[in-house]
């Protein structure tokens, strides 16, 4: 609607509007109620002040329009991030479990390579022991085959030969950590010796001494390979009839 001031024209009264303000009262009224058709009579100051407040409203709603979408918007991304605070939490505990679950791997994995090593060096001290003991058996049946060479005549050249054997012999033994257990004259041990035979009535030297050796014995650095095979001595199981004998006045014997 095209409109011109009266003070333009001299003339101060009202200025009737008609059609903009029944349009824009039917607009913005109430469940969209029809307004009456009498005409609406304001100043133009009046009507500047109406005008402002209908672009203000415009531009409220317009306002309002975006804060409401960007608000569905930041709920929309406040229920993401709740949803993904959820997943991440679920995450932390399945990255936990997986990490206890892999540090008991790893403790079970280093306890078995612990078991494994001690298992293979258990091993292989066993099969180490076990050949030296069969070594030690044949170094004394080249003790034994030298000692029928020196009894030999004319056997010098051959004698030498095996001593030279022999000597090589024993330096393997040597660098194996292998030496021969000195027996004789000392008392009986059971971790050490092996009683074979016992010589009854030796008075004249402490019980269970050892005679003589039947088969030398040797250690492994400090560890028995072979026990001796020893005979020791006894004392003798009769009363000695040098000593004095007394009887009592209960009839009884007294030594």
């Amino acid at each position: 609607m095209m409109y011109m001031s009266r003070r333009e024209k001299g003339d101060e009264s009202p200025i009737i509007f008609e059609d903009f303000f029944d349009t824009f009262i039917n607009r913005r009224g109430s469940n969209g109620r029809q307004r009456s058709s009498e005409n609406l009579t304001v100043t133009k100051e009046e009507f500047q002040k109406l005008k402002a407040k209908a672009e203000n409203y415009e531009t409220l709603v317009d306002e309002h329009k975006k804060v409401k979408t960007w608000n569905d918007q930041l709920m929309k991304e406040l229920d993401d991030m709740k949803k993904d605070a959820r997943n991440f939490k679920k995450l932390e505990e399945e990255k936990e479990k997986m990490l206890r679950s892999l540090l008991q791997i790893r403790a079970d994995f280093d306890n078995y390579k612990k078991r494994q090593e001690r298992e293979n060096s258990n091993y292989k001290q066993y099969v180490l022991e076990r050949l030296l003991e069969k070594l030690v058996s044949h170094y004394d049946d080249l003790i034994r085959a030298l000692n029928l060479l020196k009894m030999l005549e004319g056997a010098d050249g051959i004698r030498m030969g095996f001593e030279i054997i022999v000597k090589n012999f024993e330096k393997i033994l040597e660098q194996e950590g292998v030496r021969p257990m000195e027996a004789k004259g000392q008392k009986f041990d059971p971790y050490k010796h092996e009683v074979i035979m016992v010589e009854e009535g030796r008075d004249d030297i402490p019980e269970n001494t050892i005679l003589e050796v039947l088969n030398n014995g040797y250690f492994l650095n400090s560890k028995v390979l072979r026990p001796a095979k020893v005979k020791i001595a006894k004392k003798s199981q009769l009363p000695n009839l040098n000593q004095k004998i007394e009887i009592n006045q209960d009839n009884k014997i007294k030594i």
